[in-house]
């Protein structure tokens, strides 16, 4: 049996979660998790909140997503917009930062991750990580303990 969190709660009211089944374009902002189960999903507005990729399909963030990304169960999630969050990559699955696009957040990699855009966080996790074309790291500023990135 799989427990399902039914709801977010944002500034303190009861959000649902959106659960996907089918192919799903969201445009606009959508404040909540989204929990893709199948289907293909695209972003091309902003996402606040979580993104579950639990299925064997493709996700392509065109737009901002600014909450965590937990690519599950052999998907593939390609970036041409942004991520501003952390970022989960399971065993199996991909994640594609094209030319122009940005990964910034934590990175716990244990699939494969593609760089051609920019990332800039901490990474970890025994995967592959692949710069590729122009990609590259933002090294982090220190200042009193804390990290800091400027892209």
């Amino acid at each position: 049996m799989q427990n399902e969190i039914e709801h977010d709660v944002i500034s303190g009211k009861k959000v649902p979660q959106l659960y996907l089944n089918e192919d799903y374009v969201l445009t606009g902002i959508h404040r909540g998790t989204v929990n893709v189960k199948s289907g293909e999903f695209t972003l091309k507005g902003v996402l606040q909140g979580s993104l579950n990729m639990q299925s064997n399909d493709v996700a392509k963030i065109e737009g901002d997503q600014q909450g965590s990304v937990a690519i599950l169960q052999n998907s593939t999630v390609v970036v041409t917009g942004a991520i501003n969050g952390s970022t989960f990559v399971q065993k199996g699955s991909t994640l594609i930062i094209e030319s122009g696009a940005k990964l910034a957040g934590s990175l716990t990699n244990n699939g494969t991750v593609i760089l051609r855009g920019v990332f800039g966080g901490v990474r970890n996790g025994n995967g592959d990580f692949i710069i590729e074309g122009k990609g590259y790291i933002v090294k982090p500023i220190i200042k009193n303990g804390a990290f800091y990135y400027n892209f």
